[in-house]
């Protein structure tokens, strides 16, 4: 099944007339394939963060792979680790972005049970989970066989459903999103 009919609990055409501040997860989706897009401004920044998200989890796949590689030298694994440690840097810094323009438009929190990870957590597993979908699907229509790519489907869809079903939750006060910034270091910043 192509990834283009993964569908979603919300429409995001419908969303833009309500008073949503999260964005849908058919927008973040929009976004992973072209982080140009963007339909409504006040958006702007989880969207773009989103599809920089999924070109970055592209590019540590194929490093990943890379480091993998049992005949590769050992000069290319370590430059491959290198490369994966700074994408990670990068990562940090985009799920960050997302989750402070989180705290700066959620202004009341509410009451409900603390969610377990932030937003911009969720929609950097979704972008990982569309990165799989994408490359599974393509190995395995090379390979005749679909069994990995409808379990990465599969999840990819739960996910998706599971982000929408936690903004609806935030926006009606039943989930508290945490506040939580990254403790983990990639190596030195410059």
């Amino acid at each position: 099944m192509p990834l283009d009919a993964v569908t979603n609990s919300a429409n995001p055409a419908d969303q833009l007339g309500r008073q949503n501040v999260l964005p849908a997860s058919g927008l973040l989706i929009d976004s992973f394939r072209d982080d140009s897009a963007c339909p409504m401004s006040s958006w702007r920044v989880p969207l773009r963060a989103a599809g920089r998200l999924a070109v970055h989890h592209g590019d540590q796949w194929s490093a990943e792979m890379i480091s993998r590689d049992p005949n590769a030298d050992d000069h290319v694994v370590a430059a491959a680790k290198r490369s994966i440690d700074l994408l990670n840097r990068v990562r940090v810094d985009l799920v960050t972005e997302i989750d402070t323009w989180v705290d700066r438009v959620l202004d009341d929190p509410g009451t409900g049970p603390l969610h377990t990870e932030t937003i911009g957590s969720v929609i950097d597993r979704l972008a990982i989970a569309w990165v799989r979908c994408q490359r599974l699907i393509d190995h395995e229509a090379q390979e005749r066989s679909a069994s990995q790519a409808d379990a990465a489907l599969r999840q990819f869809r739960e996910l998706a459903r599971a982000y929408d079903d936690l903004v609806r939750d935030a926006r009606e006060g039943c989930r508290r999103i945490p506040r939580w910034r990254a403790l983990k270091s990639y190596g030195e910043r410059r």
